[in-house]
């Protein structure tokens, strides 16, 4: 988790980053979609988040992350890459429940155990990884997703 944030608030961060990073701002009313949340749930995790520098809002307007706000949801939506990447890529998860667990996950894990579990990845997907795997027959024969 990062520090001083819930995993909630993590969660609506990432959401405003995301619909920043497609638009250049974010309304409460998308994130209110994406999250399939109440708009009253989103503003009180919007004034949270600017309590704390994050972002700010225009008074019935955008939201728009500040300089920090936008590195910690840069870095939240990058471990929620690592892991779903990790799960669908070496673990042959469905997408469906790789990106469940990697919202989960992306909380409690540590930075050092992203980085470690991002070097098991990267090494799992090369011609050396995957020769390991497949000695050990945890490569799908098939090609599809388990």
């Amino acid at each position: 988790m990062t520090r001083d944030l819930s995993p909630s608030l993590e969660d609506y961060l990432e959401a405003i980053y995301a619909v920043s990073r497609e638009t250049g701002f974010a309304r409460a009313s998308v994130v209110s979609r994406r999250l399939k949340v109440s708009k009253p749930s989103v503003s009180s995790a919007v004034k949270a988040l600017a309590a704390r520098g994050l972002l700010g809002q225009e008074r019935y307007g955008g939201i728009r992350l500040s300089p920090s706000g936008e590195k910690l949801g840069a870095d939240i939506s990058s471990r929620h890459s690592t892991l779903k990447d990790f799960f669908t890529s070496v673990l042959h998860m469905l997408p469906e429940a790789a990106e469940r667990d990697a919202c989960r996950a992306e909380h409690a894990l540590s930075r050092n155990a992203l980085s470690r579990i991002s070097a098991l990845a990267a090494f799992l997907k090369s011609p050396a990884g995957r020769k390991v795997l497949s000695s050990a027959g945890l490569v799908p024969r098939s090609g599809k997703e388990k």
